[in-house]
């Protein structure tokens, strides 16, 4: 049971909206554990409020201090260090976490700077790689089930949703807010990329398959693959990152 639990806890998902499968095996890890499990704490912690340490992966003083603030928070017994209990709560209130909604008319920068050059476009499927073409496959497969129209693929917002998980890589975070960019809002105005809605899904996982299942077992981010008002999808997968591949799904509705 313990190596399924450090199984799920790797499935680490931030998104506007990410989540983890909860667990109710007894177990226990807190200060000199190292590894994924650590990882997945640290981020969803920082997210929530709880930790400003670095995501390292490795149970410190600052992270023993975020585990029991939360604890404190949320009722539970002050160990600081995540037993059953406590990774259930973290979890639960990490899969509630949620950034803004996007306004009907987004705000323009005012002093809008030409974008980076964005990646170039990956062999495969034209525009996207075969992994990309896969998890859109995927989205409209749950959304024919639900009985709502298929997403249709938008080049150019694939090509940002793989900037962003570039960037995440590349700069060392996981969060719906770019250090750059701002909000994923701001983002696909500042890369020209136009829209009534809006939204994004983030995951840091293994593989599509795995990355997917994730997403939909997450409230937030089930509703908006589900969500019958977008109309395009973009979506970007780029490997790397303490996961292994980093993904961003970006939802429009034109």
């Amino acid at each position: 049971m313990q190596s399924l639990l450090n199984k799920k806890i790797k499935l680490v998902i931030l998104s506007l909206l990410v989540f983890l499968a909860s667990t109710t095996t007894s177990f226990a890890f807190g200060e000199g554990t190292k590894g994924p499990s650590v990882f997945a704490v640290q981020g969803m912690l920082k997210s929530l409020g709880y930790y400003s340490g670095h995501i390292d992966g490795i149970y410190g003083s600052q992270l023993i201090s975020g585990v029991t603030y939360f604890q404190r928070t949320y009722g539970l017994q002050e160990t600081g260090a995540v037993d059953a209990k406590t990774l259930q709560s973290i979890l639960w209130a990490y899969g509630n976490l949620k950034i803004p909604a996007a306004p009907k008319t987004p705000k323009t920068p005012e002093t809008p700077k030409p974008p980076e050059k964005l990646p170039e476009k990956q062999p495969g499927i034209p525009g996207l790689s075969v992994d990309e073409q896969l998890m859109v496959n995927l989205v409209n497969q749950e959304r024919n089930k639900a009985g709502i129209s298929p997403l249709s693929i938008d080049l150019e917002l694939a090509r940002v949703a793989r900037f962003k998980s570039k960037e995440m890589i590349d700069q060392n975070y996981f969060s719906h807010q770019s250090p750059t960019y701002g909000t994923p809002f701001e983002m696909m105005k500042k890369f020209a990329i136009n829209y009534k809605a809006a939204a994004e899904n983030i995951a840091c996982n293994q593989n599509v398959n795995d990355a997917h299942t994730a997403l939909m077992e997450s409230p937030g981010h089930r509703k908006n693959i589900l969500d019958p008002k977008y109309t395009h999808v973009g979506i970007g997968i780029v490997k790397g990152g303490m996961c292994g591949e980093m993904y961003t799904q970006m939802f429009i509705s034109k």
